[in-house]
């Protein structure tokens, strides 16, 4: 069978829109595990007669990638046999699950003014393809997988069995929100993980998640915390500058983020949240005595 091959060259193999449609195919299966006709159909708005053959073209490139299933009709990902067709970095690939498909992405092409990335943590390499794929394909199919995990705050590094539920992603580092249910974990429930601390992943999509572990159960991803914000006096002579910035309206700003969010809110932010900790703060929040109540709020706090 051919090594991946880049989507400049699967575009001298058959054509423009072909090669488009081939590595939406290859993606779909790949980071969500599976794809139908229908949304091949949906996506470039052609028959079903074209969708039909896209899909026979790409078992004649990757033969051993995917098998039909008949109960959901849908063609499914076959983990020990699949190569990828086409050449796809992992930032690629997050940012067609973020924003959709878009072959401009897939093409060499020159930047239109210079531009330099100046952190190189955030080059391709910084993320494992696989583990990525896995998680994603977890989400979607409501699965589970069994991990490592280099946690920063502790130095539980066991093997983990979580459910992921989401991604997000924080100043362009991707995480994932998911049900941890490892026996030897400190504390089951949901949490976040970064995805470049991940290590040993397998994919395991006969493990489903109980009722009270799947995503809708996460209460404090559907908890919506207002944090009323002020200048902060230690830097008032930056207000103009602050509220040019974040958007201030007389030195003062209201925000909604998610529970399970607030800790990134929080530091992105430089949020003095009133819970006696030291540092550099452009605001403070003024409804803190009233967020402290709420259940899920203890990651604003802590």
């Amino acid at each position: 069978m051919k090594p991946s091959i880049t989507f400049d060259e699967l575009v001298k193999e058959s054509s423009l829109q072909q090669a488009e449609r081939l590595a939406y195919i290859d993606f779909k299966i790949r980071y969500l595990g599976e794809i139908s006709r229908g949304e091949i159909i949906e996506e470039f708005k052609i028959g079903q007669a074209a969708a039909s053959g896209d899909l026979k073209l790409y078992r004649e490139f990757r033969e051993n990638n995917a098998y039909r299933d008949h109960t959901t009709k849908k063609t499914v990902i076959n983990t020990e046999l699949y190569i990828p067709l086409v050449k796809l970095d992992v930032h690629t690939a997050l940012n067609f699950i973020h924003h959709g498909f878009c072959r401009n992405e897939l093409m060499e092409k020159r930047s239109m003014v210079p531009l330099e990335v100046i952190d190189p943590r955030m080059s391709p390499d910084s993320l494992n393809e696989e583990d990525v794929a896995t998680v994603t394909r977890a989400i979607t199919s409501k699965s589970g997988l069994s991990c490592g995990y280099f946690s920063a705050s502790s130095g539980d590094h066991h093997e983990r069995l979580l459910f992921p539920t989401a991604l997000f992603v924080d100043r362009k580092y991707w995480y994932f929100r998911a049900y941890d249910r490892s026996q030897n974990s400190e504390k089951t429930g949901f949490k976040n993980f970064k995805l470049a601390r991940l290590k040993n992943v397998q994919w395991c999509p006969k493990q489903k998640p109980n009722p009270d572990e799947d995503f809708y159960h996460d209460k404090a991803w559907h908890t919506l915390l207002p944090l009323q914000l002020v200048i902060h006096e230690d830097r008032k002579e930056a207000a103009k500058s602050l509220e040019r910035e974040f958007g201030l309206v007389d030195g003062k700003l209201t925000i909604t983020c998610q529970a399970a969010l607030a800790y990134f809110i929080r530091h992105n932010w430089r949020i003095d949240v009133g819970n006696g900790e030291k540092g550099y703060f452009n605001f403070r929040l003024e409804n803190s005595e009233g967020l402290k109540q709420v259940e899920y709020a203890a990651g604003l706090f802590g």
